[in-house]
């Protein structure tokens, strides 16, 4: 029994990059990715479990078996260690994917909107739901006011989204919008985001917004992009 508990410990552990590959060559959809994964959390516990139980009440009868259960339940520490890393973030954000430094008066898509696809996540920005969840969990993320000129922040912009390694989607000076996305480095998910700047008197408003293709959560990701923009602009 041990030596099967070690081979299903390993199972486990490959569980997780076999989602993630499977869904960036495109084998199957992130949902079938996602079953993949929960699927391999049972797995990786059951054996963990059975494994430490196998290996203690076996340990003088069978000491072969023994050290198999047992390496088969560290096998699991892996994946288990790992996702539930990430459960974790994800419990600690709330369950938003379309975050806007402006609650109220979002930025809105144009070049970007015939990229998403109709499977993608819709981009209307619902203010009374998601402005007060947001405001909460991302206090950060609000417009920057700068006193460049128009065309020096859309300069500066431009030189951020090269920087940040995102992709320019569209770029227009004159009616002060740039569009871009950014693909994750794990999953390979795409990410959209607009820049907005608006002459308030003698300043300038600069707002940002990032909203996720697929998925429910975001695990924070788009907030912490725009934080990251919104840091380097202000240098």
């Amino acid at each position: 029994m041990g030596i099967w508990l070690r081979r299903l410990g390993l199972l486990a552990v490959l569980g997780f990059p076999i989602a993630v590959l499977g869904n960036r060559l495109g084998a199957f959809h992130f949902g079938i990715a996602f079953q993949i994964i929960q699927w391999t959390v049972i797995l990786a516990l059951a054996v963990f479990v059975i494994g430490l139980l196998v290996s203690f009440f076996v340990r003088k009868s069978n000491p072969a078996s023994s050290k198999a259960a047992r390496a088969g339940a560290l096998l699991c520490l892996l994946p288990l260690i790992g996702i539930g890393s990430q459960m974790v973030v994800g419990r600690s954000v709330p369950q938003i994917h379309n975050i806007s430094t402006d609650i109220t008066d979002p930025p809105q898509f144009n070049q970007v909107v015939a990229l998403r696809g109709g499977n993608s996540n819709p981009l209307a920005y619902d203010a009374e739901v998601l402005g007060p969840v947001q405001s909460e969990a991302y206090p950060n993320v609000k417009t920057y006011v700068s006193d460049l000129t128009p065309s020096a922040a859309h300069a500066k912009a431009l030189a951020i989204v090269g920087d940040l390694g995102w992709e320019l989607v569209a770029s227009d000076e004159e009616g002060g919008l740039i569009e871009a996305t950014e693909t994750t480095a794990l999953w390979g998910f795409k990410d959209d985001i607009v820049i907005r700047f608006q002459p308030i008197g003698d300043q300038l408003e600069v707002d940002l917004r990032s909203v996720s293709r697929i998925g429910r959560s975001d695990l924070g990701a788009n907030a912490k992009r725009i934080e990251k923009f919104l840091q380097a602009f202000d240098q």
